[in-house]
């Protein structure tokens, strides 16, 4: 079990105690009290719900890095991270798990250059050393 996931067990514990709290409030009247105990309940089934996602995670990326370590080829994660819906499929920082793509801005290139680059970009995916 995940640090993220012990957190959301608690927020979840801790959001059906206050519910349970303000319904015994409510039923000996007293209404003020009670509408104030269960104000915090909706916060708390967020945390909750927030917490739950970083553990699943969490576990995706562990079982992920596994995968790999085994040489399997795994895709990336979806969401490869937070800043994924603006990345235009560009790799966004340090967690990533989307692989980078080569550079392709040739047009500044001329003809001796682009003919090198496409004969770098010809090998991109060889794995050999030429």
């Amino acid at each position: 079990m995940t640090r993220h996931l012990a957190l959301a067990r608690v927020c979840r514990t801790l959001a059906l105690t206050e519910v349970a709290t303000a319904a015994c409030l409510l039923a000996n009247h007293e209404w003020l009290l009670g509408i104030l105990v269960v104000w915090a309940a909706p916060s708390l089934i967020a945390a909750d719900a927030v917490c739950r996602g970083a553990h699943h995670r969490a576990r995706a990326e562990a079982q992920r890095a596994a995968q790999l370590k085994a040489g399997e080829q795994v895709p990336p994660l979806t969401p490869c991270c937070p800043f994924w819906q603006h990345s235009d499929g560009q790799v966004h920082g340090p967690g990533c798990t989307r692989p980078p793509l080569p550079r392709r801005d040739t047009y500044r290139l001329d003809d001796g250059a682009r003919a090198a680059f496409n004969e770098i970009v010809r090998h991109y995916h060889d794995r050999s050393a030429a």
